[in-house]
């Protein structure tokens, strides 16, 4: 019987580290390429500006394989909104899959309303080849006028599943999260479809479709939302 189960623990080593070595998964460093920069148009409709559109950009440094940093900013006509953040990880292979440590401290502005956000994320991502999960906590700050408020404390959560495993040249998934690019939030959660396909070695086509219900405890004016995004990834 002891013996079974050794022969058993040798196998189930075995297979994790094979799955260790074969997955790269969608944000991990290639090995090759360390820098990545990234750009998107973004459209959609809400219930308080209707139409709007804008575009984003980001760029993505690794250190190395394991440490990495950057930067993204986006504008957005009809809402009036400017974003920007700066943001750092580290990256802890585990079975079948990698978890990723990320802070992030993000700041928004919103013409149209005179107000200024201010976010500082920490989360924890487990990505895996066919799924992740992501919680996490941050730090609103919402001014606008002479009036503010704090929430120091407010969950992200994320999960989403793809249909192939991110090794893969392209892939289609479905997800649900309480935050995007630039804000996080209580409880509108997000649904959605995303997708990218590799175009070349070096570049990369990707884009989503998001769906954002009403919530009581939502930190954005809007409170019902649609939106589409379109981009291309290019790393070198």
């Amino acid at each position: 019987m002891n013996r079974i189960i050794v022969i058993l623990c040798l196998l189930l080593g075995t297979i994790t580290m094979q799955a260790q070595n074969a997955f790269v998964g969608q944000h991990r460093y290639d090995g090759k390429h360390k820098n990545e920069i990234s750009g998107y148009a973004i459209a959609g409709n809400n219930v308080v500006v209707s139409g709007y559109g804008g575009f984003g950009l980001s760029y993505k440094r690794h250190l190395s394989d394991r440490w990495h940093v950057g930067a993204d900013v986006q504008q957005q006509w009809g809402k009036q909104l400017y974003s920007n953040d700066v943001q750092g990880g580290y990256r802890l292979p585990v079975w079948w899959g990698d978890i990723y440590i990320d802070g992030k401290l993000m700041y928004n502005r919103y013409n149209r309303w005179n107000a200024n956000e201010t976010i500082g994320n920490l989360s924890l991502t487990w990505e895996m080849p066919y799924f992740y999960l992501r919680v996490g906590e941050s730090y609103i700050h919402w001014k606008t006028g002479d009036f503010g408020y704090t929430e120091p404390l407010t969950l992200t959560f994320g999960f989403g599943a793809m249909i192939r495993p991110r090794t893969n040249s392209w892939n289609i998934g479905l997800f649900f999260r309480n935050y995007d690019d630039f804000y996080y939030e209580n409880w509108n959660i997000n649904w959605g479809l995303n997708f990218y396909g590799r175009l070349t070695k070096q570049m990369y086509l990707f884009g989503e479709l998001n769906i954002r219900p009403a919530g009581s405890m939502s930190q954005l004016a809007s409170k019902y939302e649609t939106s589409g995004k379109l981009g291309l990834k290019y790393a070198w």
